[in-house]
């Protein structure tokens, strides 16, 4: 497809990518649930996962994005654990499931955890700034989660030795009516290389429906997930002699409803609501517990338009947050209550339109798009406006059937959330104070690449160097051994370039690819949530009835590292797992995770734990198409 090959993402001629082409008509991309036109905005590919292409564990979406380059994980460790694309992470990066956007107040920004990976489809994964398209919180790349069951029944059971881990899920779906499943999964504490227990345990029920109709010229598709996680353990290095952080309880209701009239327009409504308590136990001084409540309602509203002889979109979108609110009770270390107050107690709004727009003629692209955001916070005590422009500009061209090379300029911004603002108390990570002042945050970016793809070869390649200009930006930083809070930087920067290359022999495919980046501040600092450098080789072998996946990476060492960051060591990482077809509609599966059972954090956050060691799974799968 000339003028339609985007190397922003580097994995378009592996298994693990897809190609995907805006026309001239709104269609509905499966693997982009929340917005339809992609190409005018630089974000025509998307880095795409599906489960049977997952090697590594298998936790949360956060394992399942990690092996892609300029991805890495981010953060403290467990079933919260957050991801970093190209150095931007926590409230930096848009998480969506089914298109809903999920928006949480947690200073490791927000998480999709409580989707069972066993209910994803595949994951969409665009690493270039999507502010145009998806508003404020897009600044740092998009992850979007896509639920809906493939056709057909299955029943799917695994388990794994360390931590005890178990989960048992059923599904079945339909293409043209309703679909439905669940999951059901537990842990225990893993033990890390060293034998000592990590606070990972947990118990998680999430169930799910969806389904689609065509009523005449219009087609209805809706989705629904509830969840309910108990006892979730906070894992970090201060476990379990200084610090014992868990969240005893989480709920979670995610649904959308949409409208769609033959790719002319489309409407979807949406809302997620979410109840959540931290529990964080500093042994021998103090406890306190930390309620948060929010409910997210939104909708988005686009049409198709063909200005000047180019296809393109008009939109509008509305994004509001209600009753969010977070109280703190503090107990003595003998149980006695110090004192019961709210700390939040907040609303917020946003409103948006936006536009874009594509001309193709031979093998050159063109295509462009605005945007502008107006949001209103409010408190108890004050209330805060602002407005933002965004604007993007991309250029393909393929040179003959082989080369093809991208240039891409986009502006990203993201305004700071009601918990960076106003919340002042208690984490699972220590104290914080807000900053109402703080103003937001913006990128500048710019973007080259080239991709290699003869129609007759077996061999793929393809280079990336983007650079961020940032302004505003919001670094978390320490007033004393004890307490943090935020603040805006004059000014920063971020700059990286990733390599990838293919070979597929025979049934065997080879993938490697390196990572490496670099980020500082006006006076050299360096930046926290960078992304480690890494080379990664991936290997699959896919017979008749068996497969073989092998995924190994290398991390050097980095002396490098941001604000409440610590050095990081180098190590190796290897997983694999084999797929056996056993007998009719039957499938086997055997895993190991961290085959080298290497003594490594994967994260330079400070109180970062190891991760855990050697771990061996089985998985047994029933499916009837």
């Amino acid at each position: 497809m000339p003028g339609l090959l985007s190397v922003t993402c580097l994995l378009i001629f592996s298994p693990f990518s897809l190609v995907v082409a805006q026309t001239a008509v709104l269609e509905e991309v499966r693997v982009i649930g929340r917005r339809d036109t992609g190409a005018a905005l630089g974000v025509s590919t998307a880095d795409l996962l599906a489960f049977d292409e997952q090697v590594s564990l298998n936790r949360t979406v956060g394992d399942w994005i990690e092996q892609l380059p300029g991805v890495s994980l981010n953060g403290q460790g467990g079933l919260f654990q957050a991801y970093s694309i190209r150095g931007f992470s926590r409230w930096r990066i848009r998480t969506e499931v089914n298109g809903v956007p999920i928006i949480t107040d947690r200073r490791a920004g927000n998480s999709a955890s409580f989707v069972p990976p066993d209910l994803i489809t595949q994951v969409a994964v665009e690493k270039s700034a999507s502010s145009t398209l998806y508003g404020s919180g897009a600044m740092g790349g998009v992850v979007g989660l896509d639920t809906r069951p493939a056709q057909g029944l299955s029943v799917k059971a695994e388990a794994a030795n360390n931590g005890e881990q178990f989960s048992l899920t059923a599904l079945s779906g339909r293409s043209d009516g309703l679909s439905a499943g669940m999951s059901v999964r537990r842990a225990s504490d893993a033990d890390d290389p060293t034998g000592d227990s990590l606070n990972t345990g947990f118990e998680q029920f999430a169930g799910l429906l969806a389904g689609h109709a065509d009523l005449g010229g219009l087609s209805v598709n809706y989705s629904w997930i509830p969840s309910l996680g108990r006892d979730i353990g906070k894992s970090n290095a201060l476990y379990p002699e200084i610090r014992s952080s868990s969240y005893p309880k989480e709920k979670h209701s995610v649904g959308q409803f949409e409208l769609r009239s033959r790719g002319d327009w489309f409407l979807r409504a949406y809302h997620h609501y979410q109840d959540w308590d931290a529990d964080v136990v500093r042994l021998g001084e103090r406890r306190n517990v930390t309620r948060y409540q929010a409910h997210t309602v939104g909708g988005l509203f686009q049409a198709s338009t063909a200005l000047l002889r180019g296809e393109g979109s008009l939109g509008v979108e509305w994004v509001g947050r209600r009753g969010v609110s977070i109280d703190e009770q503090e107990f003595s270390s003998d149980g006695q209550l110090l004192f019961n107050q709210q700390l939040v107690d907040g609303d917020e709004d946003t409103l948006a339109v936006f536009a874009d727009q594509q001309w193709v003629g031979g093998g050159l692209s063109v295509s462009g798009g605005l945007r502008y955001d107006q949001i209103e916070q409010s408190s108890d005590q004050r209330s805060d406006s602002d407005g933002q422009w965004s604007a993007s500009a991309a250029i393909d061209y393929t040179l003959g059937d082989s080369w093809s090379t991208r240039a891409e300029l986009a502006s990203g911004y993201r305004f700071p959330g009601l918990s960076e603002r106003y919340f002042n108390g208690t984490t699972p990570r220590g104290e914080v104070l807000g900053n109402p002042d703080l103003e937001a945050e913006t990128r500048q970016s710019a973007e080259i690449g080239v991709t290699f793809e003869p129609p007759s070869s077996a061999l793929r390649g393809a280079l990336s160097l983007y650079y961020s200009d940032l302004e505003n930006y919001i670094e978390r930083y320490s007033i004393s051994p004890l307490l943090v809070s935020y603040r805006n930087l004059d000014g920063a920067s971020i700059q990286g370039l990733e390599l990838d290359f293919g070979l597929q022999t025979g049934p065997v495919n080879h993938r490697l690819s390196y990572q490496w980046q670099e980020g500082e501040d006006d006076q050299g600092n360096t930046l926290a949530d960078l992304n480690p450098p890494g080379f990664r080789y991936f290997m699959s072998w896919q017979g008749q009835r068996q497969g073989v996946y092998s995924d190994l990476s290398f991390r050097p060492s980095r002396d490098e590292f941001g604000a409440d960051e610590q050095p990081l060591d180098s190590a190796w990482i290897w997983n694999a797992r084999y797929t056996q077809r056993v007998a009719g509609n039957w499938n086997a599966e055997l895993f190991v995770s961290n085959i080298l059972d290497e003594d490594y954090r994967s994260t330079a956050d400070d109180v970062a734990p190891l991760q855990p060691g050697r771990t061996f799974g089985l998985r047994l799968e029933w499916r009837k198409s």
